[in-house]
């Protein structure tokens, strides 16, 4: 199936050779090849594609967001370079969420569109109570703009929860992954219900593909875009996403990247939204991206 010529990446990681050289922390995976901004523009536009928007999103694994500011700058000398070919795409970026590095300057580039707390496989219990309200943290939530968002990553529902439940609710939000990355424990799983009740009575708070860390199998994933689309509603979805260059590997030990190119990471987020839309009744185009100009204005 294809749906758009032109498409929106609301999650891939850009870095360079020299990011990786600042990676310090032991990795439970091999060390990432380098994905820099331009292969991947070039990559997209060669095929045929358009990108029309795309959201770099912090790596957990690098010490801060130099490379995403570094990419906008890339862009913008790739657009003076050849405008023509590289006129017309918008990039975004999402900082790390750190109440020392999302300072006020940096919060105040117009490319910024949020920050990123990551918590990967932490379980519930290992969230403190005030983790995330202490006044450092209060003092960043402040800082933010009323175009930006929370993005929080955790693989377990109750973890995603248990921070939500800290954020001050005026907050955007936008819970990654579609909020569970355990698709054996089923979107019927008691958390995840209370994780989309949350969401809902908050009512600014977005679920994020590409679902493929919910499960490689589309099918799946379905049952929870129907869910989301169900108890939050269908505008709060954002399905259109890669997650490139395709990090680490699911709980059976099996790689993304294996799995994934870019191209088939579009084919997998558009084979979801396919196989959704009658449960979620709502239609694909709808699942893939009715959140995106609410997310990133600059579309």
């Amino acid at each position: 199936m294809h749906i758009h010529n032109s498409r929106i990446d609301s999650h891939v990681h850009f870095f360079t050779v020299a990011d990786l050289q600042r990676v310090s922390q032991e990795l439970p995976y091999t060390l990432p090849q380098p994905h820099p901004l331009s292969g991947y523009l070039d990559q997209l536009i060669d095929s045929g594609i358009t990108p029309a928007l795309v959201n770099n999103v912090h790596l957990s694994i690098l010490p801060d967001s130099e490379n995403i500011f570094t990419s906008f700058s890339e862009l913008a000398a790739l657009q003076a370079r050849n405008p023509a070919r590289y006129g017309a795409i918008r990039l975004v970026g999402t900082i790390v969420a750190d109440p020392e590095y999302a300072n006020a300057q940096r919060l105040a580039h117009p490319q910024v569109v949020g920050i990123r707390i990551v918590l990967h496989d932490a379980k519930p219990e290992s969230v403190d109570p005030q983790a995330y309200s202490t006044l450092p943290w209060q003092a960043l939530y402040q800082r933010l703009r009323q175009d930006q968002h929370v993005h929080i990553y955790a693989q377990e529902a109750e973890t995603n929860l248990r921070v939500l439940r800290q954020l001050p609710e005026h907050l955007r939000v936008v819970i990654d992954h579609l909020g569970s990355c355990r698709s054996e424990r089923g979107a019927q799983e008691p958390a995840y219900g209370e994780l989309l009740a949350e969401a809902k009575r908050r009512g600014n708070v977005w679920f994020k593909g590409p679902g493929y860390r919910t499960a490689i199998d589309a099918e799946a994933v379905v049952p929870f875009v129907a869910r989301i689309a169900k108890d939050v509603g269908v505008e709060r979805l954002m399905l259109e996403a890669t997650d490139a260059p395709h990090v680490g590997a699911d709980h059976s030990g099996r790689r993304y990247a294996q799995h994934f190119c870019l191209k088939s990471a579009f084919e997998f987020v558009e084979l979801l939204a396919e196989l959704a839309h009658q449960p979620a009744a709502a239609s694909a185009p709808m699942l893939l991206r009715s959140a995106a100009k609410t997310l990133f204005p600059a579309l």
